[in-house]
């Protein structure tokens, strides 16, 4: 099959999204499948079969990085002949979109609880465009089939009302267990607990709340240290330590292209984002053999059998306490305890590899009718 993908990055060192991208199109190629990538970056050394399509982008808002994607994404489609576009960024009309980044309605609702401001924000012109654009992906007409990666987004997609149901299919995501595995060295016992935070997007996975448990855990005489991995702005978050006591036992490390020895000497990875489609940091951590706590509001809950693979947070309750509990409850486990929770994370992760994902997306995208492009009909 010729396969066209739609990423604005497509990179095994950036974020879960985009390499699950790139793992993605390397099983794809390695299964025997054409593949070309349109993507504003691509790494060179995913796979020499794939073909990269550059994309330009205008960086000059947000608003224009968006819609200059999708349009110029939609004039490299019209010189390719390809059985099957794949989109897994915004953009129109494909005959399959992937649902990768949170549904812009919905978090905007979370984001914005008060209703004044969460009116205000839908003005802006980011909020409008990235609005409009997945307006249009649920047309029936634009979009083939829209695949989600967990149930929690797909019945989103249902309450909105205005997509066929029958044309939604749920595929989780895949990780590489072959790169992401567990290492000897992993399963250190000793106080304090290292528990693990991986985002770009530090306000949204919820960062400000692992933090102000740190400090009641500090009052209850638990001892943990929080490693944060990830590119967003530390400033905000370091001021939070600071003003709550906290600061020496949170250590910032920035991005890294290779996340795997942060995954291998942690304890535990809390995760207790605000919105997340199946944030793919949880499959990682899971596939080294490390516990993941996340909230409902994750796809990635689905995959975790609470108390035995990780711990799964109510999102409609308030978060912090129950981070403060799980943790807890977490330090409190005997070492042979640990050790079983280790297992089963591994475990869970190989039911769930990125070379499942790939056939089970091949599957969708071939039982699928292609829609008609509009330059089919010149």
């Amino acid at each position: 099959m010729n396969i066209a993908v739609v990423r604005k990055e497509c990179s095994l060192r950036k974020g879960g999204a985009e390499r699950y991208c790139a793992n993605l199109c390397r099983c794809l190629a390695e299964m025997g499948h054409r593949v070309w990538v349109l993507a504003h970056e691509c790494d060179r050394d995913i796979h020499p079969d794939l073909i990269h399509v550059p994309i330009p982008v205008s960086n000059r808002t947000s608003a224009a990085r968006n819609l200059s994607f999708h349009h110029n994404s939609q004039r490299a489609l019209e010189r390719l002949k390809v059985d099957r576009v794949y989109a897994l960024s915004r953009t129109y009309p494909a005959d399959a979109f992937r649902v990768s980044d949170p549904l812009h309605n919905s978090w905007l609702d979370v984001r914005y609880t008060g209703r004044f401001r969460n009116r205000l924000e839908r003005l802006n012109p980011r909020h409008r465009t990235i609005l409009a654009l997945e307006n249009a992906i649920r047309d029936a007409r634009q979009t083939g089939v829209i695949i989600t990666n967990s149930q929690w987004v797909r019945n989103e997609l249902l309450a909105c009302g205005d997509y066929p149901a029958e044309r939604i299919q749920v595929v989780y995501n895949g990780v590489d267990t072959s790169l992401f595995r567990p290492l000897p060295s992993h399963g250190s016992f000793d106080a304090p607990l290292k528990l693990l935070f991986v985002s770009h997007d530090f306000t949204r996975k919820g960062l400000g709340f692992v933090i102000e448990a740190l400090a009641e855990l500090k009052t209850l005489g638990i001892s943990c240290h929080l490693s944060v991995v990830g590119k967003d702005d530390p400033r905000p978050f370091r001021k939070k330590a600071e003003r709550l006591g906290v600061s020496r036992d949170v250590e910032f490390c920035g991005a890294l292209s290779d996340p795997r020895a942060c995954y291998t000497d942690a304890d535990l990875l809390v995760l207790p984002t605000l919105s997340d489609p199946f944030a793919n940091v949880c499959l990682e951590a899971l596939a080294c053999g490390l516990p993941v706590m996340t909230t409902t509001n994750n796809g990635a809950s689905e995959i975790l059998t609470e108390g035995e693979t990780g711990y799964i947070l109510d999102s409609l309750r308030p978060l912090m306490p129950q981070i403060v509990a799980g943790i807890a409850r977490f330090g409190r486990l005997a070492p042979e305890r640990r050790l079983d929770m280790a297992s089963r994370a591994r475990l869970c992760a190989e039911r769930f590899t990125i070379e499942l994902n790939a056939c089970r997306t091949l599957e969708v995208l071939a039982a699928m009718t292609p829609i008609e492009r509009p330059w089919h009909r010149r």
